[in-house]
C-alpha cells in the first residue's frame, strides 16, 4: 500500500485550518458569552480542536509508519500490519466523532444559553 502524499498533505492542511477555525469559534463565543455572564462553554470548540490535533498526529504516524511497511511486507507479516492500520483507523474515526460532537455541543448550548 501507498500513500497519496498530495492527497494526505491536503488532508492534513484542511485539519489543520478546522483546527484553527475551531479555536476562533471558541474565543469569539468566549467574549460574546461576557455579555450574558455565562461562562466555560468556549471549551467545548477548544476541546474538539484538540482532539483533531490528536487525529492528525495519530493519522501522521499511520502514513508514515505503516504505510511503508504495508508496501514492502511479505505474507507472514502482512495480517498484523492490515489490523494495525484498522485499529488506528478506527480511532482516527473516533477521534472526528468526538471533535464534532463537542463542537455540536458547544454550538447547541451556546444556542440556548444566548436565546433566554
Amino acid at each position: 500500500m501507498r500513500a497519496e502524499m498530495p492527497a494526505e498533505l491536503i488532508f492534513m492542511l484542511a485539519i489543520l485550518l478546522t483546527i484553527g477555525s475551531l479555536y476562533l469559534y471558541g474565543l469569539i463565543i468566549k467574549r460574546l458569552l461576557q455579555l450574558i455572564k455565562a461562562r466555560y462553554l468556549w471549551i467545548f470548540p477548544v476541546v474538539g480542536g484538540l482532539l483533531l490535533l490528536i487525529l492528525v498526529t495519530v493519522h501522521l504516524y499511520r502514513v508514515l509508519f505503516y504505510f511503508p511497511m504495508l508496501s514492502t511486507a511479505g505474507p507472514a507479516d502482512l495480517f498484523d500490519l492490515v489490523i494495525g492500520s484498522l485499529q488506528l483507523a478506527r480511532v482516527e474515526s473516533f477521534l472526528l466523532l468526538g471533535a464534532g460532537i463537542f463542537s455540536l455541543i458547544g454550538g447547541l448550548w451556546y444556542y440556548l444559553v444566548s436565546s433566554r
